[in-house]
């Protein structure tokens, strides 16, 4: 269900801040129209000629019209989207696909990110306007509840504050690996005593006339006392039921959490922890592509709660110290996008294969049985202050 748009929603240009853990997203939805005369726009059509100067025209004064500071933190927009679009009933706003857009129809939107990290206030300043725009609407989601500014060409700053702090995700804690060591040899150790010592006596009573097999005798002694000694065998202990459930929960966790960062580095370096081998690079693709929402592009869905239903171990995987867990997990995010919150819930069943590497589980591989995804689109509303 699509709620209706906060008042001021038919200026030339509305904005949008979007506020999480790890990122900050300023956007904008501008109406060409407002700008025909500004742009030199001729004729009713924009053509595909006009396309990409327009694309370019909006993100240029999006990064220089708006300024914005948290605490003495600036940020760089480093990754810039812009594309026509078109209201869409489910999804709020959709890729506009037409060759030949009317002007009157045309609308831009665009996005620039930035990596932060614990924003809890901004500082905005908004320079840009349309022509004889009298106020401009500027509306911010974040993990707390939403708001919306009023600000206008008298009057172009605002401020925010988050007014609940919530705490950014951390990796949660896995259970150790315990194994079982023991030394397969340890019941020769007495007869390797017991063939030292009868031969030192033989030595002590007989000195020069002991018999040659004496020496093969405790020779023999001392190399099978010794590896009675040092040989030691590790074996895996399997983890209960709950330890199971404890272990994959942790898992799956961190790896989201690793999605929650907005740069490459720390996302690999976060997946690393949970995930080994061939297995890190396909989880990554697949992972990111499922938050990426479709056909609007600089926007993912952070997952806020991952719910296992089922994790059931199905016995230690051959003479290896891993074990496979038969999962099933439902993993819910969101994401405040244009002004439209999209809600994703996948559900997901699985062969998990979880791996003791270096004393920590692991994943090691995953088997994807089944996969369902439902998402819903709604508009939040917030009275803005000026």
């Amino acid at each position: 269900m699509l709620f209706r748009a906060v008042q001021g929603a038919g200026e030339g240009v509305r904005g949008f801040i979007g506020v999480e853990p790890f990122e900050v997203r300023l956007e904008a939805l501008v109406e060409v129209s407002a700008f025909r005369e500004a742009w030199k726009i001729d004729g009713e059509m924009v053509t595909p000629e006009m396309k990409r100067q327009i694309l370019e025209n909006v993100k240029t004064l999006l990064r220089s019209g708006v300024n914005l500071n948290a605490g003495g933190q600036s940020f760089d927009f480093t990754d810039q989207t812009a594309r026509f679009l078109v209201q869409d009933p489910v999804t709020g706003y959709v890729e506009d696909e037409r060759e030949n857009i009317p002007v009157n129809d045309a609308l831009v939107g665009v996005t620039l990110s930035s990596v932060a990290r614990d924003v809890t206030e901004l500082e905005i300043e908004w320079l840009w306007f349309a022509p004889g725009q009298e106020r401009l609407p500027i509306e911010i989601a974040s993990r707390g509840p939403p708001a919306a500014r009023f600000v206008t060409p008298e009057n172009k700053k605002a401020s925010w504050s988050m007014i609940d702090g919530i705490e950014a995700p951390k990796l949660l804690s896995v259970p150790e690996v315990r194994v079982v060591r023991a030394a397969p040899l340890k019941f020769f150790l007495p007869i390797a005593l017991i063939g030292l010592i009868a031969g030192s006596i033989v030595v002590v009573r007989k000195k020069m006339e002991s018999p040659k097999w004496i020496l093969f005798l405790m020779v023999g002694s001392l190399v099978l006392g010794f590896l009675a000694i040092r040989i030691r065998t590790e074996t895996l202990e399997a983890p209960a039921a709950k330890e199971v459930d404890e272990i994959v929960y942790a898992l799956l966790r961190n790896t989201y959490h690793a999605f929650d960062f907005r740069d490459e580095s720390n996302i690999y370096d976060t997946l690393e922890k949970s995930i080994e081998g061939a297995l890190l690079e396909r989880v990554y693709l697949e992972i990111r592509n499922s938050l990426e929402l479709e056909n609007v592009g600089g926007a993912r869905v952070r997952v806020y709660e991952i719910a296992l239903r089922e994790a059931k171990m199905e016995g230690l995987v051959g003479d290896t110290n891993a074990f496979q867990a038969h999962t099933e997990w439902v993993t819910i995010g969101e994401v405040t996008h244009w002004g439209h919150t999209h809600e994703r819930t996948n559900k997901y069943e699985a062969e998990i294969t979880v791996d003791a590497v270096e004393g920590t589980w692991k994943m090691s591989d995953l088997e994807l049985l089944n996969e369902e995804r439902v998402q819903k689109t709604t508009r939040r509303v917030a009275s803005p202050q000026l």
